[in-house]
Order: C-alpha cells, then sequence, then structure tokens
C-alpha cells in the first residue's frame, strides 16, 4: 500500500491512497482461512471445508470485505503520522480496480488549525450603559401579574369584548383555515395573537349562541372558518398590592418594587457583560481569520444535535442518521457551529500565550457548575472518564483567556 498527502489549505489535507491487488487478495485469503476454520459443509469436516469451496460460495462477499478492511488498513497508516488529527471524511473509490485487482481511493481529513493569536489585549468595544427606569419596574409587574391572572365566567352580557377569553365552536375550516385550526371546540384569547390576531379581532362583537364567519389572509390564501361562541369568560389580574407582594415573597409592595429592580439590574448586566464578550469575540475572529475545518463543524453539529434529541426523547440516535441530519445542514445553519469552533481556537491559542494553567480543584468546581447538586463521588468518576478532565479544564482555560481580553479592553458608550 501507499499513500500520498497533499495540503489543500491551512486544516484540510487530502489522501490519495493506492492499493495494489496483491494487497486485497492476501486479506482474502486469510478471510478464506479464518471461515474454513468455522464454516460447516456437508460431506466436510469443520475445518476441512476447501478454500475453493468457500471461494465459490462467499467469493463476491469476501473479495468486498477484503477491500473495505484493506481500505481501512491503509487509511490507518496513513492518518498515523497527522499532528492534531480531529476529522476523517468519507472515502471515495476513485478507481474500482486497476489492471492487477487493486484499487485507489481518496479522503479528505482535517487538523486542528494552528494559529499564532494576534494582538487581544487593549481592544476597544461601544455597548450602552445598564438603565433600569420605572416604567420596565412597572412592566415587570404587569407581566407578574398576567401570569398570575385567573379566568372567571362572565355573567353581566352576552356580548363578546377585546381582551375576553371565548369557549368557541369550530367549523367548517377551508383547506388554508385548516392549517391553524381544526373543526371542534377551543378557548381562544382574544388580543393575544395566539389563534390568529385577525380572526381574534373579528370575534369582538360576537354574541353568545350566534354564529361568526372569520376570514384571515395566510400566506397570500384566504382562510375561512365558522365560529360559534358559547361562553365568555375573563381574565382578572390580581391587584397590585402588598398581598399580591406577599406572594411574590416581598413584605410589601415597596418592597417588590425593589427586589424586581435590583432583578432587572442584574439581568442587564449579564446582558450587557454577554454582549461585551461578543463584540470582543467578533474583533478576535475578524482579526484572526483562519480556514474553518468544516467537516469537523458538522461532526460538532452532529454531536449537538444528539444531545438535544436524547435529552427530549430519552432514547439513543446511531451515528448514520446524526450524521445525515449534519451533512443535510445549510451553511448558514452551520454558522452558529462555525463560529463556537472559531472562537475555542482563538481563546486556546491565548490561554497557552498566557501559560493559563488549571488545577484539578478548579476542574471539579467547574464541573460542579454543570451538573448541580450532583454527588461529588459520581463527579469525580465522571471527570476520569473519556477525557472530561480535560474537556472540561479547556473551558477553564478559555474563560480566563476571555476574562485577560475582557480586563484589558476598553469599553466605551454606545
Amino acid at each position: 500500500m501507499s499513500f500520498e498527502i497533499v495540503e489543500k489549505n491551512q486544516v484540510v489535507r487530502e489522501i490519495t491512497l493506492t492499493i495494489p491487488g496483491e494487497a486485497v487478495r492476501k486479506i482474502a485469503s486469510k478471510m478464506v482461512e479464518q471461515a474454513r476454520k468455522t464454516m460447516s459443509m456437508p460431506g466436510f469436516r469443520k475445518g476441512k471445508v476447501p478454500a475453493s469451496l468457500i471461494r465459490q460460495r462467499a467469493g463476491a462477499s469476501i473479495d468486498e470485505d477484503a477491500r473495505r478492511e484493506s481500505i481501512q488498513d491503509a487509511v490507518r497508516e496513513a492518518i498515523a503520522g497527522i499532528s492534531n488529527l480531529i476529522h476523517v471524511g468519507q472515502v471515495e473509490i476513485v478507481t474500482p480496480k486497476s489492471e492487477d485487482g487493486g484499487l485507489v481511493a481518496k479522503l479528505n481529513v482535517e487538523i486542528t488549525p494552528n494559529l499564532e493569536v494576534g494582538n487581544y489585549k487593549g481592544l476597544e468595544v461601544a455597548v450602552a450603559d445598564v438603565n433600569v427606569t420605572d416604567d420596565d419596574v412597572q412592566k415587570e409587574l404587569e407581566n407578574r401579574r398576567e401570569r398570575n391572572a385567573v379566568i372567571e365566567p362572565v355573567t353581566d352580557r352576552q356580548v363578546v369584548e377585546d381582551g375576553d377569553v371565548v369557549m368557541v365552536t369550530l367549523s367548517n375550516p377551508n383547506e388554508t383555515a385548516q392549517n391553524i385550526c381544526r373543526a371542534g371546540d377551543r378557548q381562544i384569547t382574544l388580543g393575544k395573537g395566539y389563534f390568529n390576531a385577525d380572526m381574534e379581532k373579528q370575534l369582538v362583537g360576537a354574541t353568545i349562541g350566534n354564529a361568526v364567519e372569520l376570514k384571515a389572509s395566510i400566506n397570500e390564501n384566504e382562510a375561512v372558518v365558522t365560529a360559534v361562541v358559547n361562553e365568555i369568560k375573563k381574565r382578572v389580574l390580581p391587584a397590585l398590592d402588598d398581598e399580591f407582594a406577599r406572594d411574590n415573597d416581598a413584605d410589601n409592595l415597596d418592597a417588590l418594587r425593589e427586589a424586581v429592580k435590583n432583578q432587572l439590574i442584574e439581568n442587564a448586566n449579564k446582558a450587557r457583560d454577554e454582549e461585551i464578550e461578543n463584540k470582543l469575540m467578533e474583533k478576535l475572529r475578524a482579526d484572526n481569520a483562519m480556514d474553518i475545518p468544516e467537516g469537523y463543524v458538522r461532526a460538532r453539529a452532529a454531536q449537538a444535535i444528539r444531545l438535544q434529541l436524547e435529552q427530549m426523547t430519552r432514547q439513543q440516535y446511531g451515528e448514520e442518521i446524526l450524521n445525515r441530519i449534519a451533512q443535510n445542514m445549510r451553511p448558514e445553519e452551520l454558522e452558529e457551529y462555525r463560529v463556537d469552533y472559531h472562537n475555542e481556537i482563538i481563546l486556546n491559542a491565548i490561554a497557552k500565550a498566557e501559560n493559563i494553567e488549571v488545577s484539578e480543584e478548579d476542574t471539579i468546581k467547574e464541573a460542579k457548575e454543570w451538573f448541580q447538586n450532583i454527588d461529588e463521588n459520581k463527579l469525580k468518576s465522571w471527570l476520569k472518564t473519556n477525557n472530561a478532565a480535560e474537556f472540561v479544564g479547556d473551558q477553564v482555560k478559555r474563560d480566563r483567556a476571555l476574562e485577560i481580553v475582557k480586563n484589558a479592553a476598553t469599553i466605551n458608550k454606545a
């Protein structure tokens, strides 16, 4: 076997594998001998079936397996000397069969980008200052009242008003309307747009027991459905008083306003800090452009999808379906993963330049942040598996590298 490696760009190496027919035949012969040891056939004792008969019965399958194994052997040999390898692509058979029965195949492999990070201190970004107003506090209090609303029947009128909660029976939805509703009973809160904003407006003024035709334009098609109002209810918000405050873990309304304001300020500061980090990373990515290993990015996307699916469905998913999902993702859908990896490479380079070290205690502390209320012995056991400690430690290094960048940056007012 022989191979040739060509550098396509900073992170991609194209490998051409040349596998002579003799190598394939040698592997096929070993497979035949292995089959002889286990195969039973009428007229022959176990282990005594002639090789010629095995080839007659399973020659095509053995040859295919031999070609596959020879490719795997060649790939292992070719990538053994490639440092910083992070992703091996699919093998493409270029020449299925040469004159001597061999073959030629190609594949791309990807390596970690080697980045000498540029200037990362003294960067300037502009973000707005935190400004929480009394109106913001009042808006949050109203949101809390909305979340604590109760629904009560309306007994003093028969006509629907905006903001009501109406119990309706829907019928005769046309094909377009079937995209948003089905025939049958339904509860609709008017003015929220949860059903359809236009149709909700048309229910205002309807009377109990009478039918009203609801129409709306959906994707340039007209949706039509008939609604009969069966009952009118209303959302009743709790009074904004000391009792409401006590229900929200405050001594009185003034204390609740103060607590809400402090929470809004805390949230705003977190959002501002995140905006600073994002803008600093944008500058660093612009100043440290690099080739991104797209195959590896798709593999990361597949792993992220796996975690999401398994958390939602509580079942395992095979590599084939996940890789198929990732391969079918559009380039713009991969941008989040591409940016995330670019950030990692930059922050890893800064951590290296700053000689950042992480202790076992630091790693355990970080892991505890990830897994709240986990038993410490279980946590330590997890850190010993699958390079978990290194994975967590690298994240700590990147966090500290970003702090160095932030502390050295100039933050201007937007």
